[in-house]
């Protein structure tokens, strides 16, 4: 199609089809086709990827991206976000320059000295990720529906798994490690065990409103119990919190609608401009907490790294210290602060700092257009973006691979649940207790 047929397209009579030509209409078909398949290898991947090895959900992401690419032809208008992201990587790259723990001679011809080069790995990530996001954009509504109830029973299914392993100190991660031929220590059982708790606190609200659409409230049980049985019994406290926090605020926003989003924005954009300033003031007296025996030790190791990042950010307040350089005290910080405000601030300043609040302004807009068209897919986008917000704030490096992979196919599922529920009628407040077995 040339120039001039796009440009007649665009003038033409709304009844008039958008596809000219019986080859553009097949090209359309297969794109849509394509796309609807991508959606189904990550629904039937995700969660089994999410329990046997939460590492390989980047290249999970990064190929079904790559395969999206060929989807990016068609004339759109650009993502705003996108935008902001591309800016962050490119500020990132430029912190290299000053930053205390880039390589000094990188050897780009070994593996490993390639991926220690953070920055040119987002560069990918960027673009192989937003690739998937975008090509969700032609999503059909009985193929979202179906790859989005796969992924639920996925999920539901890991829980149970999860549950099991809970009870039996790792019994059947165990088993399959042992399979594997490989060995572990039982406390690195437990640990590995649980990594899928952090998969379900995200994705917990789209797998209990497509179940709900179908009606199966049994598995709604399983997903509920099986996930805090698995959080309780593996001790893994962040996606807890997570699970909270965004419970409160799906209910919230499906009773409030876009106040309660601006409510939510603006505690975002707090936390991301003022944590630094903050953390003294929310953590002034650990060691009485430690003295006493009241906190576990893990959450004691945050504060003392939370308040030594703190304390180095005054240093260079406006560039950071530059990409990565939270590596640079290993005895004190290992790898990273757990926290994203922390690690953003220390790393790229507070020119970082406000691209990323930039972004998140943007993001919490869309959901709020989302809300106004449907507020039971709003209220689950809001409360998988609060869960995200709150895992990385007590958990995982920001630049972690897979961690960026798994909050592009939590966006993916997001979309491919609002596509499901087009045509759909708003439920009533009365409804809504469908959602969840009481």
């Amino acid at each position: 199609m040339s120039l001039t047929d796009l440009s007649a397209t665009e003038t033409a009579p709304v009844e008039a089809p958008e596809v000219s030509s019986p080859v553009a209409g097949h090209l359309a078909g297969w794109r849509r086709h394509w796309v609807n398949v991508l959606l189904l290898i990550a629904a039937v991947l995700t969660p089994l990827i999410s329990y046997v090895g939460q590492l390989g959900l980047a290249p999970l992401a990064a190929v079904l991206g790559i395969l999206s690419l060929p989807l990016l032809g068609r004339k759109s208008p650009p993502l705003i976000g996108v935008g902001l992201l591309l800016a962050l990587v490119v500020w990132e790259l430029v912190s290299m320059s000053w930053s205390i723990a880039a390589p000094v001679h990188p050897d780009f011809h070994r593996y490993k000295s390639v991926e220690a080069l953070t920055g040119m790995k987002l560069a990918f990530e960027l673009a192989f990720y937003g690739a998937l996001v975008v090509a969700m954009r032609d999503l059909l509504e009985a193929s979202a529906r179906r790859a989005t109830f796969i992924l639920a029973v996925g999920l539901c299914a890991i829980a149970v798994v999860m549950s099991v392993d809970a009870l039996t100190n790792g019994g059947v991660y165990h088993a399959l490690r042992g399979v594997a031929h490989q060995k572990e220590q039982p406390g690195i059982i437990r640990r590995n065990a649980a990594r899928g708790c952090y998969t379900l606190a995200l994705l917990f609200w789209p797998a209990m409103l497509r179940l709900g659409q179908s009606y199966q409230r049994v598995l709604q049980g399983v997903l509920v119990i099986g996930f805090l049985i698995a959080a309780i019994g593996l001790q893994v406290d962040a996606p807890l919190v997570a699970l909270v926090a965004s419970t409160v605020v799906f209910y919230a926003v499906r009773q409030f609608g876009r106040r309660a989003i601006w409510v939510l924005l603006a505690l975002t954009v707090i936390y991301f401009a003022l944590t630094p300033m903050l953390l003294n003031l929310l953590f002034p007296s650990a060691p009485a907490l430690s003295a006493g025996g009241v906190v576990k030790a893990s959450w004691l190791a945050r504060v003392g790294i939370w308040r030594f990042t703190a304390g180095e950010i005054p240093s260079h307040p406006l560039i950071g210290w530059g990409m990565d350089a939270s590596r640079m005290w290993p005895n004190i910080v290992p790898l990273h602060p757990h926290n994203a405000a922390l690690q953003i601030w220390l790393e790229l300043g507070a020119v970082g700092a406000g691209l990323v609040i930039l972004f998140w302004v943007w993001l919490f807009e869309q959901i709020a257009k989302l809300c106004d068209h449907d507020r039971i897919s709003g209220a689950m986008a809001a409360a998988v973006a609060v869960a995200y917000l709150a895992i990385g704030a007590l958990s995982f490096g920001v630049w972690q691979e897979w961690w960026l992979g798994l909050g592009a196919l939590c966006i993916v599922f997001c979309a491919a649940l609002a596509a499901g529920r087009q045509g759909e009628p708003e439920r009533s407040r009365d409804e809504l207790t469908e959602l969840v077995p009481l």
